[in-house]
């Protein structure tokens, strides 16, 4: 009687078991692969970013509304950016010759951005022969993170004997990640390398080939330290 009700006994902490794992088991292929990246992934798409800028005949260079919006589109190209900063000009239009100054004083204000050289590509557009102040057209390409809609209340949310994960499961953190990240084609593929130091790589080997420690010199706020109590 003793080795019956043991083997009773070991059949209930079985089922007792399987039961439990039954409530954490996954339930068909949808839920093994379950992720936020799968259930509510971000689309990166291309988009463009433009800014006009008017060119009035007689207007002596650009005004301080003008430079503000200027350094505000270069600094959104310096940290979005992808490719070049395109300056489109005006051809066809009565401010054709204006607009043409105008490129100079641009160019000056983008280059006190940091963003000249090689960063800067021209071309010229087909604007109305109406178009007494056509703009000149500064445009580049830029990536941005279109993550999925939340809000999905299809499941009853007391009540899931599947003991699954919900719908909205991980939505709000990857909206949350799509609007905080700095440039969304980091989402796409790591960044290519910077170029070496080849400063501060020949100091080094100079003080390994003279037996000095190569080290960078610590000093005290470099220690890692929050407090000095003991």
């Amino acid at each position: 009687m003793a080795k019956l009700n043991g083997m009773h006994a070991a059949r209930g902490i079985a089922a007792a078991l399987a039961l439990g794992l039954a409530g954490c088991s996954f339930n068909g292929v949808e839920q093994a692969q379950y992720g936020v990246a799968y259930t509510h992934p971000i689309s990166i798409e291309t988009d463009v970013a433009t800014l006009n800028v008017d060119v009035v005949p007689g207007q002596p260079g650009l005004s301080q509304a003008d430079r503000n919006a200027i350094a505000g589109f270069a600094a959104g190209y310096r940290q979005r950016g992808h490719g070049p900063l395109t300056i489109s000009t005006p051809s066809g239009s009565p401010n054709e010759g204006a607009a043409a100054v105008a490129l100079s004083d641009v160019r000056d204000a983008l280059a006190e951005q940091g963003v000249g050289g090689d960063a800067l590509a021209y071309t010229p557009y087909r604007a109305s022969g109406a178009d007494t102040s056509a703009p000149l057209i500064l445009s580049f390409k830029r990536y941005v993170a279109k993550p999925t809609a939340c809000g999905d209340w299809s499941q009853s949310y007391s009540a899931d004997p599947s003991n699954g994960l919900l719908p909205n499961h991980g939505c709000s953190t990857q909206n949350n990640l799509a609007a905080m990240i700095a440039d969304p084609a980091d989402l796409i593929g790591p960044r290519n390398m910077t170029p070496a130091d080849a400063q501060r790589r020949g100091t080094v080997l100079e003080k390994y080939r003279a037996g000095e420690a190569t080290a960078t010199v610590r000093g005290d706020q470099d220690s890692g330290a929050v407090s000095e109590v003991q």
